[in-house]
């Protein structure tokens, strides 16, 4: 029986969610991830990639009627790959894949039943679950995902959310260790500032496990996975 201790712990990877609203600049901040941009890897399944004109960065790109086999298309890959290729795979975004995995689903005569509701969540549910983890457990390269937000009603006030269909979005952040709301923010002189929110007093959606990031933080990918990971 092997012992160690806690002391040892640590880690190369970095697996995060970035929420934020659409135009934002979610997907931009692919350019400041802390590697070559030739091993990174976008999975584009928004029609989102314009304000990357110029670079020149791998792309996997969903097809419009993406289906179940296309997502495990892609995790196939990169466990052949095992980090030979990419180090950083940019997932864009987990809102879009999530609600097509939904409409492939309802394509389904059975699952589109009214009758059978909860089968179709269930297997959506349990979809979106595969899909996370096995992203997580790819053993040599880092992943991030981005997500949209939206609101919904809790009692008299409204409450930020992850835009994910049905029950799905409960499920979102439990399986991230850190989770960047990025926000705009006025600053002293009026001018408007983006930040990223790590902390959950600051926004229900964010997390960060590892307790080394400030609440509020620069949107530069680099200096808060260099942070996380203590280089």
């Amino acid at each position: 029986m092997k012992i160690t201790s806690t002391l040892n712990i640590a880690s190369e990877r970095f697996y995060g969610l970035i929420v934020g609203e659409s135009g934002i600049g979610k997907t931009s901040l692919v350019k400041t991830l802390p590697s070559p941009m030739a091993r990174v890897l976008i999975g584009s399944a928004e029609s989102g990639l314009l304000c990357l004109a110029g670079t020149d960065i791998p792309v996997y790109e969903f097809d419009n009627d993406m289906t179940w086999d296309s997502v495990c298309e892609l995790v196939a890959y990169l466990k052949k790959d095992n980090g030979k290729t990419f180090d950083y795979i940019y997932i864009d975004s987990l809102t879009e894949i999530v609600e097509k995995l939904l409409a492939e689903l309802k394509r389904d005569p059975k699952l589109s039943d009214p009758k059978n509701t909860f089968l179709l969540w269930g297997k959506l549910k349990e979809q979106m679950k595969i899909f996370l983890i096995a992203m997580r457990d790819l053993k040599e390269c880092s992943v991030i995902f981005t997500c949209l937000p939206a609101t919904e009603k809790d009692g008299l006030e409204l409450k930020d959310i992850f835009k994910m269909p049905g029950g799905t979005k409960d499920d979102v952040k439990p399986l991230f260790d850190i989770v960047l709301h990025y926000k705009l923010f006025k600053d002293d002189d009026g001018s408007t500032v983006r930040k990223l929110v790590t902390c959950t007093e600051e926004s229900r959606l964010a997390k960060d496990r590892s307790g080394r990031l400030e609440k509020y933080e620069d949107p530069c990918l680099a200096t808060i996975i260099n942070k996380i990971l203590k280089k």
